[in-house]
């Protein structure tokens, strides 16, 4: 045990996301990779991967570190070295033999994403699968209070990728700087803070409003997990949001484009399964990460934006539109940055935290989450083999049966959906209905 005087604690948000884990929620991020095969047509073996993994693991301690939940010193949550720390833990193989095909390889994914982690070790892990023809796939699992979108990827590269010109981006956004405190944060101006105050009461009332309808993605989930996955050109996305974007006279992100595709698929699934749409409003994760951040600084640091998904609207110009007004409405009021100093600063009053994150997170206010995490704009390479896909999952949680994330890799967007198949049926439909949707908004650009 380390000595209570040099304990790290957890974050309050990692900390608090400790406390959602459930007999249905495992609380880990997943990724899921493909490889293609080596110069000889060979899969990546296991003892490669584990030796790349062993090089890289001494500019990131946190990897051998687990989470003491009640540490001698009767404080929070703390990070504490693993005495015992196995590499063959965290890295193996999840399919022996021949390579699988691809219909197998994404039930395989679904197996594992469903498993929990050991939390008597580091909360991570990494699992291979040899794939037809010499591909590999591989699929990660990090906790999400090890790290967060941004986070995980930023961890990824440093772990796993060839080194090479091909590099993360930056994130998405600069964090507006929190007042410190605990030695935690970053400081910022007295007239951020003001404006900050000012503008909370108007975000509070254009976010925080419960809905009085019920979703059809309010359901009670269990253990199992089916994924599905769709990848585009990141080309063709900043096409559609370029032609929008003129169409409109507004500016028109990629994100957008997603929320407008992600609209006119679940609309197609709604159609398929028989089901009322009601009111369905989407929470946006919104990155508060900011540039001048450390490799090493892996804490959740995540914002939001609701916005409803004009799922009734049939035409898909339409639904971009209505999209883009909200968007662009949310982000001249600053809603995402007035939240996270509202939430932040609850952070310090546990009780109360714990409250008015779990009433932000009800049914009530969102139906599903969607996530859009920019990975490297290069293409990477593992062990000499190309990645050729990427998706990014998060798990599905209670009354919000659906998740749908999205990551960039080397001029690819990765849409990655999952559920829990006895909660939510026909996500191979939701899947055909994203790739349609965003074919029209192809070709209305």
């Amino acid at each position: 045990m380390s000595d209570a005087s040099q304990l790290e604690r957890l974050d309050p948000e990692s900390a608090r996301i400790l406390t959602l884990e459930s007999a249905a929620i495992t609380g880990h991020t997943f990724k899921v990779a493909v490889m293609e095969p080596g110069p000889g047509a060979e899969p990546i073996e296991l003892e490669e991967l584990r030796r790349r993994v062993t090089e890289r693991l001494g500019h990131e301690p946190r990897m051998r570190q687990r989470v003491e939940l009640s540490p001698t010193d009767g404080g929070g949550p703390a990070w504490v070295d693993d005495p015992d720390f196995d590499l063959t833990h965290h890295v193996g193989q999840a399919e022996i033999g021949d390579g699988v095909d691809r219909e197998r390889f994404l039930e395989i994914a679904s197996e594992v994403m469903a498993e929990r982690l050991d939390h008597a070790r580091p909360l991570w892990r990494m699992d291979l699968v040899p794939l037809e023809g010499g591909a590999t796939g591989l699929l990660i699992r990090i906790h999400h209070c090890l790290a967060d979108g941004v986070s995980s990827v930023r961890l990824t590269q440093a772990i796993l990728w060839d080194e090479g010109p091909a590099k993360a981006p930056p994130p998405p956004r600069r964090e507006p700087r929190v007042e410190k405190k605990d030695g935690e944060g970053h400081k910022r101006h007295p007239g951020e803070a003001a404006r900050s105050v000012a503008a909370l009461p108007g975000a509070l009332a254009r976010e925080l409003r419960p809905s009085r309808s019920s979703s059809p993605l309010d359901r009670r989930i269990g253990r199992e997990r089916q994924i599905a996955v769709v990848a585009r050109p990141l080309e063709e996305l900043k096409r559609i949001a370029h032609g929008f974007a003129k169409r409109l006279g507004s500016h028109v992100t990629i994100n957008d484009v997603l929320l407008a595709g992600i609209a006119g698929g679940i609309r197609r699934w709604l159609g398929h399964e028989h089901l009322e749409a009601g009111r369905m409003r989407v929470q946006v994760p919104v990155s508060m990460h900011h540039q001048s951040e450390g490799t090493d600084e892996l804490s959740n640091r995540d914002s939001f934006l609701f916005i409803d998904l004009p799922v009734h609207e049939p035409d898909a110009a339409r639904r971009l539109e209505l999209i883009n007004a909200e968007t662009v409405e949310r982000k001249d009021h600053g809603d995402a940055e007035a939240l996270f100093r509202f939430f932040h600063g609850l952070s310090h009053l546990s009780p109360v935290y714990n409250e008015a994150m779990r009433l932000a997170a009800g049914p009530r206010e969102f139906s599903l989450a969607v996530s859009n995490v920019p990975g490297p704009r290069d293409p990477v390479h593992l062990l000499g083999r190309r990645v050729a896909e990427l998706y990014s999952m998060a798990e599905p949680a209670e009354r919000h049966a659906l998740r749908v994330s999205a990551i960039s890799c080397g001029g690819e967007m990765g849409f990655g959906m999952c559920t829990d198949p006895s909660a939510l049926e026909g996500l191979e439909h939701l899947a055909r209905g994203l790739e349609s949707s965003l074919d029209e908004l192809s070709e209305r650009a």
